[in-house]
């Protein structure tokens, strides 16, 4: 065969990185035989890509319609990265035969969206090495890594903000009006974390002439994908996330109330920096009137959705208890949950100071089966909730586990053990990759 093991290992034991850290790792590399070839090269890129088809009717020159297929899509690149490993574009080189590990890193930009695999496009984060031979065809391993890029809610103005949404209608019967039916919605803040539960208080003043059959809570999940090929075009899609419904209000009644409902523990999603999806999150409260020709009044609330709590959600809404099943949610295959939302330094799971970026084999890092290296998280949903420094009080900010933990297990190709027996580790990994685009490397190989 030539080449018996050619392989990517990425240094996070969950295969997860945050955006504006270091993705570093090893390429592992046996030949049978020495080998001569151009280099080693690695790329890193980030990209969201959007596609789907449909029928539609097109006019042809005589005048005819016709049914055709069109094919809409849209690309967005967020950040690009290459170099050589070993050897350059201008020079062959030989490569001894054995096993040889060739460090690798790079600096992913603080701003990007969240990995993401959803119906009609995706949000991926690849690493490709090459082996570039002259005269032959290229030998390429692939690899891919997830990003997460937390939201701490603290920091959102918005998100900590008190909410009052107030809708009104009439309803008519023939030539008579009736009173007006007044739905009110409030909540706390608008912010919240997968897990938490909602406190909604509901005002419902019936002052017409038809019943309110029940109040409903719902948490939807809204979809958009935007093309740009042939034609800009937007496709739209939702989901029910938490359903609840309440008793109504007979007419000239009036109700209010105030219901917790939860949000179900899911994938974080943060796609701020893509334009071409976007994922949204809102509470709508449904006044469900009776008659067949008459309306239901709706109060909808936006949510924003992130990975830290807002610090008085203690009083506000409480973590719900974790689903039996990591199954993501349906329409949003999403490969990443945070594995941490806050918790104090020195707090069971963290270490006494803030982690020092880069792979730390003997601290307390999430893995892909929900187990941890280190001590157990301080509850079972994988959420850590900030610890009080004092009565009434809490610290500040707290760090991110060092490195996110995936729904579901690892999308990068089988770990190998580097530096294990056999293996000849190639140069040494540098605090920062070569410049971007670079087209050479010094050769760094050991021969057995």
């Amino acid at each position: 065969m030539g080449i018996p093991t050619f392989t990517i290992v990425l240094d996070s034991p969950t295969g997860s990185y945050y955006a504006g850290t270091n993705v570093t790792g090893r390429v592992l590399l046996t030949l049978d035989k020495q080998k001569k070839f151009r280099g080693l090269k690695i790329r890193f890129e980030g990209k969201a890509h959007v596609a789907w088809s449909e029928r539609e009717s097109v006019r042809k020159n005589d005048g005819d319609t016709t049914q055709e297929t069109v094919d809409y899509s849209a690309d967005e690149e967020y950040f690009s990265n290459k170099y050589y490993l070993a050897g350059s574009a201008s020079n062959d080189i030989e490569i001894p035969a054995g096993e040889h590990v060739y460090p690798f890193t790079t600096t992913l930009p603080p701003q990007l969206p969240t990995s993401f695999e959803g119906e009609h496009g995706y949000v991926r984060y690849t690493i490709i090495a090459t082996l570039d031979r002259p005269w032959k065809m290229d030998v390429e391993a692939k690899a891919i890594f997830q990003v997460v890029t937390p939201l701490d809610l603290n920091y959102h103005a918005l998100a900590k903000e008190p909410v009052k949404k107030e809708e009104t209608k009439t309803f008519c019967c023939f030539c008579c009006k009736s009173g007006p039916l007044t739905l009110v919605a409030c909540v706390p803040h608008t912010g919240y974390v997968p897990g938490q539960e909602i406190p909604v208080t509901v005002e419902v003043d019936n002052a017409s002439n038809t019943t309110v059959d029940s109040i409903e809570l719902k948490i939807m999940k809204y979809f958009q994908w935007t093309v740009r090929t042939p034609k800009q075009n937007t496709k739209k899609d939702k989901v029910e996330l938490s359903k609840m419904s309440l008793e109504g209000v007979e007419q000239n009644g009036s109700k209010s109330l105030t219901q917790n409902i939860g949000i179900p523990q899911m994938p974080f999603v943060n796609l701020d920096a893509c334009s071409i999806i976007n994922v949204s999150f809102i509470l709508k409260v449904t006044a469900c009137v009776s008659g067949m020709f008459n309306k239901n009044l709706v109060a909808e609330i936006p949510l924003v959705l992130g990975t830290v709590p807002i610090y008085n959600a203690q009083q506000a809404g409480t973590i719900v208890p974790p689903p039996t099943s990591t199954t993501p949610t349906p329409g949003d295959t999403n490969v990443l949950q945070p594995g941490g939302m806050a918790g104090g330094y020195g707090q069971p799971g963290f270490a006494a100071q803030p982690p020092v970026v880069g792979f730390n084999p003997g601290g307390a890092i999430p893995m892909a089966d929900g187990t941890f290296t280190g001590p157990s998280p301080q509850n079972g949903s994988g959420y850590i909730v900030p610890s009080p420094t004092q009565p009434g009080g809490f610290g500040g900010p707290a760090p991110q586990p060092m490195y996110p933990q995936p729904v579901y297990p690892d999308l990068s190709l089988d770990k190998l053990s580097a530096g294990g027996p056999g293996f000849n580790v190639v140069g040494g990994l540098s605090p920062t990759a070569p410049p971007q685009d670079s087209e050479s490397a010094p050769l760094m190989t050991k021969p057995q």
